[in-house]
Parts: structure tokens; C-alpha cells; sequence
């Protein structure tokens, strides 16, 4: 250690080269020094490392603001600019922290008003500009049958499984409360009114949305950070036919597929739940449910595949031409894309339901 650091009484004394290495020695020195009034001698030192000349003003600053008295004596010209600039610093004006009043805050409201009105706006544009190259542009079957695959035959084992567990939890609970009072006859009609009615299509059109409709946004957004649809553009390809029809219509063609598919699983989990729970035999519970469903119930299901296929894959395909900048923005658009997809495949399907009521025949249990 070339530096050199003595305490005696009230005076402390440094001498020589202080580099970094010096630190816990410095810090030591100063620690263990009582004195209230203290003098800092320089005479003999040559040079201060930033980290040595950093921590001893931190530490003057700390005795000053607790009442004790720090004199520096002997500082060079180089010593002495760094500790002036370390004042001038100190003695820079605090800015005060702005306080937010009310009108800022109905500020804030109405700009994320604007902003989800900016985003309502541009996806019901995108959504016409998408139709129009649906009607008006090439189909593209192998594009298609690529995302008909992706998104229909590799979605069916979970959209299969899931139903089925939601059969087997609603049977078993509703079958549960009906034998409180001996109706448990009831619960496979019960059953497949929920099945075929909401839980059918909502929750196969919530696991398309989590599936295909992030990995549309993600599949879009990453291509537009890499620039490949400002290049498709340039090639002059219309980017609506060529990235966002072909997706359309391969939902069109597998929702209706996979919701058929998850009402038939949620009965088939009502069947098991009936013969498990409730001792209810096979032939009991078809037959209930066979007197109850009419053909419009599957139907509607249907129709409303139609109504969901066209919400996810617009949306998923809108989030990811929005895309700016780098990775993040494509995880954003991901995000974005499943959030408001399910919120308007919810919004469109309590819009659906009032038709619902209003078109359907009478029940019959």
C-alpha cells in the first residue's frame, strides 16, 4: 500500500497514493475516530483514487449533517477540484416533486379511453379490410390446411379433456344438490343445457384463443420485427389475403369442428359423473338428454363457432401487425391478443345468448 492513513486526536493525517485497495483501510480509520471536531490533513498526499475520494466525502457529509465540525487542510489543486465538484453537486437544487391534481388524473382516464377507442378502431378496420380479401383474394388450401392442422387436430386432445372434466365437475355437482330432494332425474338435462348452451362453446373458444389466437400475434409480430411483412408489402403481396384470410378460414372450418367435439365430451363427463356419483344407468341418462336437446342446441353451438373463429383470428392478427420494436412488443401483442380476445368472444356470446331465448323453442324435460 503506497498510501498512508494516521489518526492522532483530532487530527487525521494522509499521505502518499491512495488507489482502491486503500478502501477498508480509509473506511476503518474513520469509523473508529469519536472526535467532534475533526482535520483532515493533505499536505503529504499525492493522488485519490474516485472510490477513496468518493467514500471520504460521504463520510464528511455524514459527520457534518450530525452536528460534528470537518476542516480539510494541505489539498492539492487536483484534490481540491474533486471535492469542489462534489459540492457543487451537493449544492445542486432539489426539484420538487410535481403533485398530480385531479384534472391530471381524469387526464390519465381519458387517455386510456382514447387509447382502447384507438384499438376498437383499428381492429373493426382491420376486420373490414380482412373480409374484403377473403371475398376478393386467391385461397391459399395449403396455408390453410397448415393452420387447420395447428389449430383444429392438435387442439382436440385438450379441448376434448377439459370438457369431459367440466361434465364430470358439473354433473357430480349438480347431481349432488338435485338428490337432496329427489330430482336427481334432472341433471342430465340440466347437464347438457350448460354443456351445449355456454360451457361447450366458451371454453373451446377461450383454448383457441390461448392456442392459435397468441400464436397468430406472435407468429405476425415477429415478422414484423424482422421487417418480412414490410418485404411482402414491397413484393406487392396484400398482406390481409396472405397472412390473415388463410387463418380465418381454417377456424371457420374447426371451431365449429371442436366445439361439436367438446359438447358431445362435457356430456360424456355428465354420463360418467351420473354413473359414478349417482349410480344412474347409461341408459337413463341418454335418454334424458336425448328428450331434452333438440337439433337447433348443436346448431347454435355452431353458429356461434363462426362468431368466435372470426374474433380470434382478427384480433391475433391485428395485435401482431402492431407490433413495434423488439422481442418485448412481440410478448405484449401475445398478451393483448388473448385479453381481448376472450373479453369479446364473452362480450359477442352474452349478445348471442339474448337471441338465444328469444329464437329458441320451448324446453323439454
Amino acid at each position: 500500500m503506497n498510501g498512508k492513513i494516521v489518526q492522532n486526536g483530532d487530527k487525521i493525517t494522509i499521505s502518499g497514493r491512495f488507489s482502491v485497495q486503500d478502501l477498508a483501510e480509509v473506511t476503518a480509520i474513520f469509523e473508529k475516530t469519536i472526535e467532534k471536531n475533526i482535520v483532515l490533513d493533505f499536505n503529504n498526499c499525492i493522488s485519490l483514487d474516485a472510490c477513496i475520494a468518493v467514500r471520504i466525502w460521504s463520510i464528511v457529509e455524514s459527520r457534518r449533517s450530525a452536528g460534528d465540525t470537518v476542516k480539510f487542510q494541505g489539498t492539492n489543486q487536483d484534490i481540491q477540484a474533486i471535492f469542489d465538484r462534489f459540492q457543487a453537486i451537493d449544492d445542486r437544487p432539489v426539484v420538487p416533486v410535481e403533485k398530480h391534481t385531479l384534472l391530471y388524473n381524469f387526464e390519465d382516464i381519458g387517455d386510456k379511453v382514447l387509447a382502447t377507442w384507438n384499438t376498437v378502431y383499428g381492429l373493426a378496420t382491420f376486420a373490414g379490410k380482412a373480409f374484403i380479401a377473403l371475398f376478393t383474394g386467391k385461397v391459399r388450401w395449403s396455408i390453410i390446411a397448415y393452420y387447420m392442422e395447428q389449430s383444429g387436430v392438435m387442439a382436440i386432445p385438450i379441448v376434448i379433456t377439459l370438457n369431459w372434466l367440466m361434465g364430470v365437475v358439473l354433473g357430480y355437482q349438480a347431481g349432488y344438490q338435485m338428490s337432496q330432494f329427489g330430482g336427481e332425474l334432472f341433471m342430465p338435462a340440466l347437464l347438457a343445457y350448460s354443456i351445449c348452451w355456454e360451457i361447450g362453446p366458451m371454453m373451446t373458444a377461450v383454448l383457441v384463443a390461448g392456442r392459435s389466437g397468441s400464436a397468430f400475434a406472435a407468429e405476425i409480430g415477429t415478422m414484423k420485427v424482422r421487417q418480412e411483412v414490410d418485404a411482402l408489402e414491397v413484393m406487392g403481396f396484400n398482406i390481409y389475403g396472405y397472412l390473415v384470410t388463410p387463418k380465418m378460414v381454417a377456424l371457420f372450418v374447426v371451431m365449429p369442428l371442436l366445439i361439436t367435439a367438446a359438447n358431445f365430451a362435457g356430456m360424456a363427463g355428465g354420463l360418467t359423473a351420473g354413473g359414478i356419483f349417482l349410480k344412474m344407468p347409461a341408459v337413463v341418462y341418454i335418454e334424458a338428454v336425448g328428450k331434452a336437446l333438440i337439433p337447433f342446441d348443436l346448431y347454435w353451438g355452431i353458429v356461434k363457432g363462426f362468431f368466435y373463429s372470426t374474433i380470434i383470428s382478427v384480433t391475433g392478427s391485428y395485435m401482431g401487425t402492431r407490433v413495434r420494436g423488439g422481442p418485448a412488443s412481440v410478448g405484449k401483442a401475445t398478451t393483448s391478443a388473448v385479453v381481448v380476445s376472450i373479453f369479446l368472444v364473452i362480450l359477442v356470446d352474452a349478445l348471442l345468448s339474448l337471441l338465444f331465448i328469444h329464437i329458441r323453442p320451448g324446453l323439454s324435460i
